[in-house]
């Protein structure tokens, strides 16, 4: 089965290169690679074009990490999609890994595998920190899913957006399936979007949760009025 890779960029000059090359030593190639620049002011747009002819990139205003995934995912015509962020990598088999467990259970709708965290500027891949659960850079789902689920919403602070989806995708009843190996490495930058704890970019979680409270009391509230 095919699938098609989104890539969401922000001044991503330093390390896009390397995630796209993550990319295209998969054992399983993709049939589309779309970056999406999102307003980037540095060279990531060229930066990507320079790594093969096979990755498109599409450039918007800059709107967040949500808008950018949800961009490049509308543009697809592949069944499956993966999303990774722009300083990240996948470790050589997780596509074939992954696209193999969603065709054999075609009741799962989306499936992720474990993450090994490493510093930037390092080359140790084997001994940082391993997480479990979905993140953007882990995942692959059917595209129909999620255009059914609807389009990753940036809140506040641009962080939190994966987990609003992955939260609206649970209550429309969708599966998902856990590869319990390492095959994503997540890339720490000091002053990265994603780095730390800063109560400016946590509002966003505080966010989703509200905007998850809500969701469940309208829903009861139907059930009630039914």
């Amino acid at each position: 089965m095919d699938y098609g890779v989104v890539i969401p960029a922000w001044n991503a000059e330093r390390t896009i290169g390397y995630t796209l090359k993550s990319i295209l030593q998969q054992t399983l190639p993709p049939c589309e690679i779309i970056v999406v620049d999102d307003g980037s002011t540095d060279q990531t747009v060229s930066v990507s074009k320079s790594v093969s002819d096979q990755i498109n990139v599409i450039s918007q205003k800059n709107q967040g990490p949500g808008s950018a995934s949800s961009n490049g995912i509308r543009q697809l015509s592949s069944p499956l999609v993966a999303l990774l962020d722009a300083d990240d990598l996948w470790l050589p088999t997780k596509m074939e890994r992954q696209v193999e467990t969603l065709c054999q259970t075609p009741k799962v709708d989306l499936v992720y595998c474990k993450t090994r965290q490493f510093r930037h500027g390092s080359d140790d891949l084997t001994t940082g920190e391993v997480r479990t659960g979905p993140n953007r850079s882990n995942i692959t789902l059917r595209r129909n899913v999620f255009l059914s689920v609807g389009d990753i919403i940036d809140p506040p602070g641009n962080r939190g957006d994966v987990v609003d989806w992955l939260a609206r995708f649970r209550e429309n009843g969708h599966l998902e399936a856990e590869i319990k190996e390492v095959l994503a490495m997540r890339r720490i930058i000091a002053g990265s979007m994603s780095y730390g704890r800063d109560p400016k970019k946590d509002v966003g979680y505080l966010s989703v949760v509200h905007q998850a409270i809500l969701r469940k009391r309208r829903a009861q509230s139907n059930t009630e009025k039914s």
